[in-house]
């Protein structure tokens, strides 16, 4: 049987935004990718759904809605089973006698599939240790030269370290202030992805070399979006939107139906990759998968759209849903009192990050600039072909009535039948649903669909509207309905006081993230509440994950000046897990610090 080999090279961290081969020559020059592109096609519409790798990389190994088995919080707390009967794709390659291997990632969010990997780990000509030189091989190669981590030097390399590009010659975005440390960050950048590309010419080498390249399908593509600040962690468009090239060797090109140097503007997304590799090698593709083939003899006809998904960053707990349909982009975001900005540590590693929050603190930006920092809208609408940097939110804009009511039936609807866990706080899923996500969420369909429904009315005319529903949702038995009501008032805030007296006694509610939530309510519409107040919620938890979510209140709380800050150590929290101490760092310094100016110092542990 004639079979391609299949190689996925990623990059991390990394939009199109910043390539030339993406934008008019504008951004990093990238000769190996391009000659890919000239032997084989650009996808100009290709997304990662998720923003932020172990998401990210949980839907490409097995091709589903991450979201419905609750794969899609980084990083994991558990490892969470796979849905039934599914097993990560290269298995199903390994089945039909293809040699698989990974030489870098596995952090998967989902259990270890042993029979994915012939080897995991090691250096990057791994097929070479196939024992049948004829036999196919599938072959994973993670670079990690633009991982956000590249931007997170520290003032004496930026003091002494001069970039190979110059400043003045980046593609600046819009969105971000055009300031010396900002330029010096994106020529970083640059050099990093000129310094993944080198890695790719030396992969395109040795598949020469061993005389396998003429029968091998290469996928280069960036692993989430990235890296500059804003980017990766967030369901922008440049959060999710990955450059995509699939090099097709000539003997393939006609059996494929493949023109080399074509560009195809079709929508694709990580759901697609594994479904495509399975039809590239002629493998059956098992039913449990929601993507679909864009590539091969059975090429399905894909809808235009797909979806993506916000959930936890490492201690950050953002829920957004957002819908790419042709040349629009329609987000829903769920908290949409927080602003994006909430305090992430990782993402405030960077220096052009701490910058720009500064520079809002100072008010040195722009109304595009500052937006980063300012409450969500409840629901953002774009036209990415005439505003690609979505600077123009067209959800309160008439003409666009119809659109935007449209793609949000669309995406409610997507959400239920996919069972989409993300409307349980992440405790309720660790302590009930672990055995079996995916058969779980099946089973409380219809929950969710009434989650979502409490969530919708954020987006009703005024409060009054929707006082019975919002009435009913806090006296719900159910606690995650409790929640979902607390939330949809803490949005409306003072044009919900009516229901105080409901709301009140929900401070001694039996979970606590409901307690915690109901002081958020509270504290935006004129309660004061002190440590003694939070310790009682936090001293009531059953998980880590329960605590954590609580700190992300706090920590919403504290940033809009709702509560007076206080000492919080991590022997006074009875429940702990993985985030608890960032989340503290930062918590802790509003009462260390001396100032603003000394508080990054506090946070990052400078001094």
């Amino acid at each position: 049987m004639d079979r391609p080999n299949i190689v996925w090279f990623l990059v991390e961290d990394l939009s199109p935004h910043y390539l030339s081969l993406y934008n008019e020559g504008k951004g990093a020059d990238t000769p190996n990718v391009r000659w890919l592109a000239q032997n084989g096609i650009i996808y100009t519409n290709a997304y990662s759904n998720a923003p932020v790798s172990s998401a990210a990389r949980t839907t490409l190994i097995t091709g589903c809605y991450a979201p419905r088995f609750a794969g899609s919080f980084h990083r994991k707390l558990e490892s969470v089973p796979l849905p039934d009967g599914l097993r990560m794709f290269p298995s199903y390659l390994r089945d039909k006698g293809y040699y698989t291997c990974n030489a870098s990632k596995t952090d998967y969010n989902v259990k270890l599939d042993e029979t994915a990997w012939n080897e995991i780990k090691g250096p990057m000509d791994l097929w070479r240790n196939r024992p049948n030189k004829d036999q196919p091989f599938f072959f994973q190669r993670n670079n990690g030269d633009t991982h956000e981590s590249c931007l997170q030097f520290n003032k004496e390399t930026y003091r002494t370290v001069t970039p190979r590009h110059s400043t003045d010659s980046v593609f600046l975005h819009p969105t971000l202030p055009d300031t010396d440390l900002m330029r010096y960050t994106y020529a970083t950048f640059y050099d990093r992805i000129e310094d993944a590309d080198k890695e790719l010419g030396s992969l395109i080498d040795m598949l020469r070399a061993d005389d396998v390249l003429d029968n091998t399908i290469i996928f280069w593509f960036g692993d989430n979006g990235g890296s500059l600040p804003g980017t990766k962690g967030y369901t922008d468009d440049i959060g999710i939107h990955v450059p995509l090239v699939v090099y097709v060797p000539e003997r393939w090109r006609e059996k494929l139906n493949v023109k080399a140097g074509s560009i195809v503007n079709d929508i694709v997304s990580f759901m697609d990759f594994g479904p495509t590799v399975l039809n590239l090698a002629g493998v059956e593709i098992p039913k449990q998968m929601d993507g679909k083939p864009f590539l091969g003899k059975s090429r399905i006809e894909k809808e235009d759209f797909t979806v993506g998904y916000g959930d936890r960053f490492d201690e950050l707990y953002a829920f957004n849903r957002v819908l790419r349909k042709g040349k629009f982009r329609y987000a829903r975001n769920f908290q949409p009192y927080h602003s994006q900005s909430l305090f992430a540590f990782y993402r405030y590693k960077q220096l052009a990050f701490r910058e720009w929050k500064d520079l809002y603190r100072e008010n040195g930006l722009n109304e595009i600039q500052q937006s980063f920092f300012k409450p969500f809208e409840v629901e953002e609408l774009y036209d990415l072909e005439q505003d690609p940097f979505e600077k123009n939110n067209l959800a309160n804009n008439p003409q666009y009535k119809k659109i935007l009511e449209s793609l949000r039936r669309q995406l409610c609807k997507y959400l239920v039948e996919k069972n989409d866990l993300g409307f349980f706080p992440e405790t309720v899923i660790l302590e009930e649903a672990m055995d079996n996500p995916a058969g779980w969420g099946r089973e409380n369909k219809k929950r969710i669909g009434r989650f979502i429904d409490l969530a919708q009315m954020q987006i009703a005319v005024s409060s009054e509207d929707v006082q019975d529903e919002l009435l009913s949702g806090l006296r719900s038995e159910d606690p995650v309905e409790r929640w979902w009501a607390l939330t949809t008032c803490s949005y409306w805030g003072q044009r919900a006081i009516n229901l105080k007296p409901e709301i009140l006694p929900l401070l001694d509610d039996e979970r606590s993230f409901v307690r915690s939530r109901a002081l958020v309510f509270l504290s935006l519409t004129g309660e004061r509440f002190s440590k003694s107040d939070v310790m009682a919620i936090l001293d009531n938890v059953r998980t880590g994950s329960e605590t954590l979510l609580i700190l992300n209140d706090l920590t919403y709380l504290y940033e809009s000046g709702l509560i007076e800050p206080f000492e919080l150590s991590g022997e006074e929290l009875k429940m702990k897990c993985s985030g608890v101490a960032w989340r503290l760092q930062y918590l802790n310094s509003y009462v260390r610090a001396v100032d603003w100016n000394d508080r990054w110092e506090v946070i990052y542990k400078k001094k």
